[in-house]
């Protein structure tokens, strides 16, 4: 939190000392969010059982402004985006991920005169979580369960270039790095859970598969108590890398 809220700080800075003669336009700007989900720590179910794909195609779409500064091509771009991600899991369910995102780009541009111009941005990004979907627990005792933590806000960087048409018609391409982990996983396979219940007791059925999971990791503390290990380290740390295909129209 302490991240985003200077990095926040900054980009204001940057906005209040825009020269007074600086151009503005403003525009809507949508497209196709490609969802790289890079999962490191991940010791009790592989990549490929947690996971059914890599990538999970969304949306964004929202206003934009941008900036021009009579300075060597110089200027700022800001947006309020919602955004919708998502995450395909080993149950065949897909989670979508609800979020405003609010990116604040440097960009340099050259081209030619009012026809084309061709740009490269980079700045920093900030994503707030909206919705009740920032926890969720799939699967089954019989399949494996999967407990499932997205942070509530996020910092990341951008970098992308793209091509402005005629002034109004932009098209673009930009790749969204994650500053920090976006997500926490924890993953029980089926004969962990076996190990756990025929140890601790088995866990009823009967209780809401939440209600399992945290009989489940209290369970496995105390299966592993001698070993000095909890839940905790078996906690995987998921990075979500965006690749982001843009268009958008400035007035």
């Amino acid at each position: 939190m302490k991240k985003i809220t200077f990095a926040a700080a900054m980009a204001l800075a940057i906005l209040f000392v825009t020269p007074a003669d600086a151009q503005f336009a403003f525009g809507i700007k949508g497209g196709l969010n490609l969802v790289n989900n890079d999962v490191k720590g991940l010791t009790t179910m592989t990549k490929d059982d947690f996971m059914n794909k890599d990538t999970y195609t969304g949306f964004f779409v929202g206003p934009k402004i941008e900036m021009d500064i009579p300075f060597a091509g110089l200027g700022f771009d800001v947006a309020a985006l919602y955004s919708q991600k998502g995450m395909a899991v080993s149950t065949d369910e897909s989670y979508k991920l609800n979020s405003v995102l609010i990116p604040v780009n440097l960009r340099w541009g050259f081209g030619l005169g009012n026809l084309a111009k061709i740009f490269i941005a980079a700045g920093p990004e900030f994503d707030f979580n909206i919705g009740d979907n920032l926890n969720f627990v799939t699967g089954s005792k019989e399949e494996g369960i999967v407990a499932y933590a997205v942070n509530k806000s996020a910092l990341s960087i951008n970098v992308g270039a793209g091509l402005t048409l005629l002034r109004h018609l932009q098209v673009g391409v930009n790749y969204n790095i994650p500053w920090g982990n976006t997500a926490e996983v924890v993953a029980l396979s089926k004969s962990e859970i076996q190990e756990i219940e025929a140890e601790e007791g088995a866990v009823s059925t009967s209780k809401t598969l939440s209600e399992q999971y945290n009989e489940l990791k209290t369970k496995y503390n105390a299966a592993h108590e001698n070993a000095n290990k909890t839940v905790d380290d078996i906690t995987a740390k998921v990075k979500a890398g965006t690749l982001q295909l843009s268009v958008a129209y400035l007035f």
